[in-house]
C-alpha cells in the first residue's frame, strides 16, 4: 500500500503545477467576464466552463503514463503498484478539479448570469449534483485519455495509424448506416444516451453521475490490459 500511495504523491506532483497554471487562466477570463459584465448596458451570459476542464484532464491522462511508468520501472515498481497509484491519482484530480469547478460556478452564479455544463443539459442548478456529476465526466475523460496513451504507447507505427484513424472510419460507417435506416439508427443512439444520462423523463443528473461513474470504472479496468505486459521503451 505504501508503494501505491508513494505513485500517487508522484503523479498528484506531477500534475499540480499544470493544473495551478489552468486555473489562474479560468480566473483571469472569470474576471474579465465579470468586468465586461459590470460595464455592459445589456445583461451578459456566460457558461460551460467545464469544457475546459474536459480537455485538460484529458491531456493530463495522456500524459500521465510514459513518463511515471519509465521512472517506476526503474525503482522496482511493480505495474500493478502502478496502475493503482496512477488510477488513484486521476480519480483524485478529477474530484478536485470538480470540486474546484463547483465551488467557481457558484461564485460566479452569484454575481452575473452563469450556466454550468450541467446546468445547460439539466435546466436547473443543485451544487451537490453538479459536483457528482462532474466527478463522473472528469474521471471518465481522465480514464479515456489514460487509455488511449497507451494504447499509443504499447503500438508499433502501423497500430498508430489504425488506433487514429479508427474514430474517423467508425464515425463514416455510423453515418453511412445512419442514412441507409432514414436516420432511425442516430436516432436510437441519442435516445439510449439520453436514457442513460436522465436527459429525458424527469431529467436527472444523479443517474447521468452513475452511467458516468460505471463507463469510467469499466475503462479503468480496461486500463490495466495495456499495462499489464507494457514494455519499458526509450
Amino acid at each position: 500500500m505504501g508503494t501505491t500511495l508513494k505513485v500517487t504523491k508522484y503523479q498528484l506532483y506531477s500534475f499540480y503545477k499544470a493544473v495551478l497554471v489552468f486555473y489562474i487562466i479560468i480566473l483571469m477570463v472569470s474576471l474579465g467576464t465579470i468586468a465586461l459584465a459590470v460595464k455592459a448596458t445589456e445583461e451578459v451570459s456566460f457558461g460551460g466552463l467545464g469544457t475546459a476542464t474536459i480537455i485538460f484532464i484529458s491531456i493530463a491522462g495522456m500524459d500521465c503514463f510514459k513518463t511515471g511508468f519509465k521512472f517506476m520501472m526503474a525503482n522496482n515498481v511493480s505495474r500493478r503498484r502502478f496502475y493503482y497509484g496512477n488510477l488513484i491519482a486521476l480519480a483524485v484530480l478529477a474530484a478536485f478539479m470538480a470540486l474546484a469547478d463547483t465551488a467557481l460556478s457558484a461564485i460566479l452564479s452569484s454575481v452575473i448570469r452563469y450556466q454550468s455544463l450541467t446546468g445547460q443539459l439539466y435546466g436547473f442548478s443543485n451544487y451537490t449534483a453538479e459536483y457528482l456529476w462532474s466527478f463522473g465526466l472528469y474521471t471518465l475523460a481522465a480514464c479515456m485519455g489514460w487509455f488511449i496513451s497507451m494504447l499509443y504507447y504499447r503500438a508499433d507505427g502501423v497500430m498508430k495509424m489504425v488506433v487514429f484513424i479508427t474514430p474517423m472510419a467508425a464515425g463514416i460507417i455510423f453515418a453511412f448506416l445512419d442514412r441507409q435506416t432514414g436516420g432511425q439508427l442516430g436516432r436510437t443512439v441519442i435516445g439510449f444516451i439520453g436514457r442513460v444520462m436522465g436527459l429525458t423523463g424527469g431529467r436527472s443528473p444523479f443517474i447521468g453521475f452513475l452511467s458516468l461513474l460505471i463507463a469510467a470504472a469499466v475503462l479503468a479496468v480496461l486500463c490495466y490490459i495495456p499495462i499489464r505486459r507494457a514494455p519499458v521503451k526509450e
